[in-house]
């Protein structure tokens, strides 16, 4: 029986390098931008309301998620949805929206909605997820607004 666990993890985590290197090589770049910004300090995860999940399959790590206020929006509640990324091997499984459904799940008393920037890949993934298209902001493709 295979056993999900959904924590806290930083790019320091063992398994991180491998799941980094196969997004990589899959022309996914969300995980390498992660590393770089949490190395240059420029993004933790830890200001209010903001996380950084992995999801552990049987103890190997197998897919990341996080949530920050956006920093492309001017309004002052907008959270963003950020590298979200599971391994290809794991596709299918409802890890991704497992991820999803716990990084969001307080998301409403932080924001009032959710931007991501999703490849063309996870569009349908996101709608559904709840989160409407956006076509008319360079830096949004999906906005899911928070239930109070």
């Amino acid at each position: 029986m295979s056993r999900l666990l959904i924590e806290p993890v930083t790019p320091d985590e063992p398994g991180y390098i491998a799941l980094k290197a196969e997004s990589i090589a899959l022309n996914f770049n969300m995980l390498r931008r992660l590393e770089e910004n949490w190395q240059r300090g420029e993004n933790r995860f830890n200001a209010p309301g903001e996380k950084l999940l992995g999801a552990f399959l049987n103890g190997k790590l197998v897919g990341v998620c996080g949530l920050n206020r956006d920093p492309f929006s001017q309004q002052p509640r907008a959270g963003r949805i950020r590298h979200l990324y599971v391994s290809e091997k794991c596709r299918g499984l409802g890890i991704g929206k497992q991820l999803l459904t716990v990084v969001m799940a307080d998301a409403s008393i932080w924001f009032d909605f959710l931007n991501t920037h999703a490849p063309d890949t996870a569009y349908g993934f996101y709608r559904r997820a709840g989160f409407t298209l956006v076509s008319d902001e360079p830096r949004v493709t999906h906005r899911l607004f928070c239930a109070v």
